[in-house]
């Protein structure tokens, strides 16, 4: 794991590097899923979740938000609550989700795709659809089977 130290000046000095970074370089890490902790120089406390909620924070005032004041107003409502456990274990659930149905649509993006830059396979798929079709039963017009 990657170690990250944060000295009283506020600046990040990346163990592995043998140099300072900022906390762009510490977003760059989370995009390449390199595993990492931030710590304090001096008294060695965990500091990787306030590391991150600095970025997130940054990144709300600087682009499009993802966060309403609704919801913000409910995450901290939510520290009062003795559901907050539970409260997490869903949003970690509900991310896992949201990221496997994103993939899952990347690629049905990518196969469609496909598909428009070939004829033979938008040909194949016509076919089979075709196949399909006048393999099923014909049927009465009140819907049920002949016989």
């Amino acid at each position: 794991m990657r170690l990250i130290k944060k000295y009283p000046n506020r600046r990040l000095y990346d163990t592995e590097l043998g140099e300072y970074i900022t906390l762009e370089n510490i977003k760059k890490l989370v995009f390449d899923r390199v595993e990492f902790k931030v710590i304090d120089a001096r008294t060695k406390k965990d500091l990787s979740q306030s590391t991150l909620l600095q970025i997130i924070a940054e990144q709300e005032a600087t682009s499009t938000p993802i966060f309403t004041t609704a919801v913000l107003q409910d995450f901290i409502r939510s520290y009062q609550e003795k559901s907050q456990h539970i409260f997490s274990q869903y949003l970690e659930q509900a991310m896992d989700l949201f990221i496997h149905q994103k993939k899952f649509f990347q690629n049905q993006w990518l196969v469609y795709q496909k598909l428009l830059t070939n004829p033979s396979l938008i040909q194949q798929l016509e076919n089979s659809t075709k196949k399909k079709k006048t393999k099923k039963s014909k049927k009465n017009k009140n819907g049920l089977p002949l016989r």
